[in-house]
Order: structure tokens, then C-alpha cells, then sequence
């Protein structure tokens, strides 16, 4: 039997390219979890005395209303340091799929509790103490104890994390995030 010379670099390429998938997440493979609470920044909306420039309605502390007050009333949305009870569940399937699920729960008002989940899905790599995620879209859904709700999608994006692995520890940290996940 005779093999052609020039197919032998092809036949290489790919038994490297699946050897190199196979690869990817090693040892990682299976279901883990994680739950949390403490202190984060989440985003909400807040009302605010702000001073009043240009030609629009408002208020000022002494009570007057209407144009010309020094302040006036918005409501805006910035970050805010909460109590926050996180749980996430995150499923690595052998050829590098993921699901990743994160649900955080905090208070929206003092009588409401917002819940609200994300579901991340794509592809994670596995290389040299980094996991690269790489989100190829999901869903993100919120609730609130009050009665109200939403949901978007998730575009495509980049995660990258440190990641180091102790018999059924996961732990990934990116800037101030730092998880550790438990094999379950």
C-alpha cells in the first residue's frame, strides 16, 4: 500500500486539532456549583435632588415648584453596594460546551426581593491557568416579589478567568470576582 506523501501533513493537522478539543477542558468536565452572599455593587435605579440647568421643572428644598428651582427630581440608575445571595451551577460538557447559570437574589425595595437569572451558553478552553468562556449568547431574566419582570438576551462576549483545580474545587477569579465551585 502506497500513501501519498502530500496528505500526510493533512492527516496530522487533524488528528492535532482533535486531539488539541479533547484537550481543552481536562478534568473539567461535569457539573458544578456555587453559592454566596455578601456585599456587591448591583445597579439601581436611586431618586436624586440634582441641580436644576436649563429651562425644565422642579423643586427646591425651600418648596418652591416650577421653572426657575434650583433643583429638581430624577431618578437614575448607578451602582449601589447591596446584600446579595448568589447560587450558580455551572455545566462543562467533555468536548468544551458550557451552561452557565447564575442566580442572585437582593433587595429591590424594603417590602421586594428582585430575583434574577442568567444563563450563559458557548464554549470554554482550558489553557495554561486561564479559562477563556467564550459566550456565544443566553438568556437574562429578572423577577421582583412586588410584581414586576423582564428578560433580555445575552450577546456574545469574551470571559477570561484564572482558573486552578484541587481535587473538587474550582476556583475562578477575574479582577474582584473570585468564585469556588464545587464539584456536584
Amino acid at each position: 500500500m502506497m500513501l501519498f506523501p502530500s496528505i500526510l501533513p493533512v492527516l496530522g493537522v487533524a488528528a492535532l486539532a482533535v486531539a488539541a478539543q479533547a484537550q481543552t477542558t481536562p478534568g473539567l468536565a461535569g457539573r458544578w456549583t456555587q453559592a454566596s452572599s455578601g456585599k456587591e455593587l448591583v445597579l439601581a435605579p436611586r431618586i436624586k435632588l440634582q441641580p436644576n440647568v436649563g429651562v425644565g421643572y422642579g423643586t427646591n428644598l425651600g418648596g418652591s415648584v416650577g421653572y426657575g428651582s434650583m433643583t429638581r427630581t430624577t431618578i437614575v440608575t448607578e451602582p449601589t453596594m447591596m446584600d446579595v445571595a448568589r447560587s450558580m451551577t455551572l455545566a462543562i460538557e467533555a468536548d468544551g460546551r458550557f451552561k452557565w447559570t447564575i442566580v442572585k437574589r437582593h433587595a429591590e425595595r424594603d417590602d421586594c426581593v428582585r430575583t434574577s437569572t442568567e444563563v450563559k451558553e458557548g464554549k470554554v478552553q482550558a489553557l495554561a491557568g486561564k479559562m477563556v468562556f467564550a459566550v456565544s449568547g443566553g438568556t437574562e431574566r429578572w423577577s421582583s416579589s412586588c410584581g414586576r419582570s423582564g428578560s433580555a438576551a445575552i450577546a456574545a462576549a469574551r470571559e477570561s478567568y484564572d482558573v486552578t483545580v484541587q481535587g473538587g474545587v474550582l476556583r475562578l477569579a477575574s479582577g474582584p470576582s473570585r468564585w469556588t465551585f464545587s464539584r456536584g
